[in-house]
């Protein structure tokens, strides 16, 4: 027997890409009467949530929009579980693009074959950018030095890596909700709850979606920043699990900072000596971005080191002011789901039943 399946979309002032995606998601090779969408809007200021109950009220899968008050990705995504129907939940941003019609088939397929509780699924950046500044983000961030999301391309099980985004209801009532004292983050401290747990977690590229970049170099430091803090906030809840990688970003703003003070309070040839590792750096953004324009072209190799610099330092500063000026919200310790039957389950049961 299929699943039932809840899409759970957590978004903000997606007007222009949300359409798109919902009709993706509507053109799914999948029963209608055997998933929902909810798009859980955390205070659009573009009429985001208008638009989907103007636009969707009266499709044959079930369309709901759901308020999101505190307007966190996590907030977001734990409003959607509460309301949701499903056997399970799959999450998706509101900015992104799914090439498969058959991603919920696959979805219902491998979690039946495979027993697995979590499934994870590569998340490149190639939805389609707007601006050329965009397509250079997304192919710097795609690159090594460029710090890319999880993009495994193996099919098979794995530690529920920040690409874990379809989950079993039952992971949620085993490990709790997400901690909405993340902004960003948010899923990764959740998938590493879920391998703490012992939930298996396969990926399959069969799974993949396409994310949008930001479009500006303004949005990306916006975007860096936040991961940067969220990524502080999670070495601190879970500090066994810090890596080098994890911290290199700060690295590197520690070092231009120790640099502006060693050129202002040094001799030079003192200074020079202090500051010389900091020229791998450049160097290493040199090489990459030679890399991105034998590929790509002059277009993006020019712009590419503009994004590395705003990739690291972005980040290095989250870090950076996260330790130095912490949120004050402590980790919660997270409610499993309670099972109450709600209108919405009642419906939910109704359609596995026909």
């Amino acid at each position: 027997m299929l699943p039932y399946l809840s899409v759970i979309l957590s978004v903000r002032n997606e007007r222009k890409m949300l359409p798109g995606l919902i009709d993706q998601l509507l053109e799914q090779n999948y029963p209608p009467e055997l998933y929902e969408i909810l798009v859980v809007d955390g205070g659009s200021t573009d009429g985001t949530a208008d638009l989907v109950r103007r636009r969707y009220s009266d499709r044959r899968v079930r369309v709901r929009v759901l308020d999101n008050p505190k307007r966190s990705v996590s907030a977001g995504r734990n409003a959607g579980i509460r309301a949701a129907s499903g056997d399970a939940m799959v999450f998706l941003s509101g900015h992104c693009t799914i090439p498969s019609k058959n991603l919920l088939a696959d979805t219902a397929e491998i979690l039946e074959t495979t027993g697995a509780g979590c499934l994870c699924r590569p998340q490149p950046l190639l939805a389609p950018a707007d601006t050329r500044m965009g397509e250079a983000i997304a192919r710097a961030r795609s690159s090594r030095l460029g710090r890319a999301p999880c993009t495994e391309e193996i099919a098979g099980f794995v530690d529920p890596p920040c690409s874990g985004g379809t989950y079993l209801k039952s992971v949620f009532e085993e490990v709790g909700l997400f901690d909405e004292s993340f902004d960003a983050c948010a899923g990764v401290e959740f998938n590493e709850r879920v391998r703490q747990a012992g939930i298996r977690a396969y990926n399959d590229p069969r799974l993949t979606v396409c994310e949008q970049p930001p479009q500006k170099l303004r949005g990306l430091l916006r975007e860096m920043f936040r991961y940067g803090r969220g990524a502080s906030h999670f070495m601190r809840k879970h500090p066994d699990c810090a890596t080098v990688a994890d911290i290199a970003p700060l690295g590197v703003v520690l070092a231009v900072l120790l640099g502006l003070f060693a050129w202002s309070q040094l001799p030079p040839m003192a200074a020079a000596i202090v500051t010389l590792p900091l020229a791998l750096f450049p160097g290493a953004i040199l090489i990459a971005s030679m890399q991105i324009g034998a590929s790509h072209g002059f277009r993006s190799a020019w712009r590419a080191p503009g994004v590395f610099a705003t990739v690291y330092f972005g980040q290095g500063i989250g870090l950076l002011y996260e330790y130095a000026f912490p949120t004050g919200l402590r980790p919660r310790k997270t409610a499993p789901v309670v099972t109450v039957t709600q209108p919405g389950e009642a419906m939910g049961e109704a359609h596995r039943a026909a």
